[in-house]
């Protein structure tokens, strides 16, 4: 059986990558042109000379089931060594009291926290601020398709992961609403629920109501024409894009301040990022070495 988990090692990025000149953020791979092979990269472990893990970054399935083996492995790995900054995909939605309750409500990112609140240590978002997100999109899309893109996707995501019938999807939506409408690019379209309702008929008519999205829509590796989401794939394809340069932007500033990092995101995130992140590390060893 496929191991779900592969590691990378700084001997082994510099005989793959050994790319340090020019901009490593060039290295960023495209979700159009990724293809999955049984020598993807699903995590990276870069140490310094002493031994010592500088970016432990673990890619993770989106699970909030507390047996999955991921679980135990992240423990180990966090308890394995010393970290200054524990680093998070999607927002901080807190902890609960116990670990199990904690991963059952908020998956791998909840669990992160966990264990850095176990530990007193400093966590943060791998995430760019909203309005950076949609005003990069904002060129590339028309602002209804973003901000049906974002309430559509979280309509999805309450609905698989968290359960929610209808009539609590409506009364999370209604919340979700006010916040979006203060975000200034996104005020001015779709700002009731009734609007939400006109919006998806205008796209889709009539066959699903929109709070029935399928997962499928919102797959960064989707082609909208084959899924039905007509915009959504390529949306987030992009935004997923965005993100990555994001966090190897966040990631390699954290390096450079010489912090120990922790890190876990969704796992189709690491082959995206790891060349770029290895040659930032790269060049970040040949500074400290002189250049030799």
């Amino acid at each position: 059986m496929k191991c779900f988990v592969l590691t990378l090692f700084i001997g082994l990025s510099a005989m793959l990558y050994g790319q340090t000149s020019g901009d490593c953020k060039d290295l960023l791979l495209d979700y159009s042109n990724f293809v999955e092979t049984d020598s993807t990269i699903w995590q990276l472990d870069l140490k310094d000379a002493s031994g010592t893990a500088t970016l432990l970054f673990y890619g993770a399935f989106h699970s909030k089931d507390e047996s999955h083996p991921q679980f135990e492995e992240i423990e180990y790995k966090w308890n394995a060594d010393k970290f200054d900054i524990a680093l998070f995909e999607g927002p901080n939605r807190g902890i609960l009291s116990t670990k199990e309750e904690t991963i059952a409500k908020l998956g791998e990112s909840g669990y992160v926290r966990f264990l850095a609140n176990e530990k007193n240590i400093p966590v943060a978002t791998l995430e760019p601020s909203p309005m950076s997100e949609i005003e990069y999109l904002s060129t590339l899309f028309p602002i209804d398709q973003i901000k049906l893109f974002f309430l559509l996707r979280e309509a999805q995501r309450v609905r698989e992961t968290l359960g929610m019938d209808k009539d609590q999807i409506i009364d999370h939506m209604q919340k979700l609403l006010v916040k979006a409408n203060a975000i200034s690019p996104l005020e001015g379209t779709i700002t009731t629920l009734a609007d939400l309702e006109e919006a998806y008929t205008h796209y889709w008519g009539n066959d699903r109501e929109w709070w029935q999205a399928p997962k499928e829509w919102f797959t960064p590796s989707g082609n909208s024409s084959e899924t039905g989401g007509i915009f959504t794939n390529e949306i987030n394809k992009h935004s997923s894009s965005f993100r990555n340069l994001h966090m190897v932007e966040l990631i390699a500033g954290f390096l450079k301040e010489d912090k120990k990092i922790f890190a876990v995101v969704g796992r189709n995130h690491l082959p995206m990022q790891a060349a770029a992140l290895v040659c930032e590390w790269e060049k970040l060893i040949g500074i400290s070495h002189g250049g030799n």
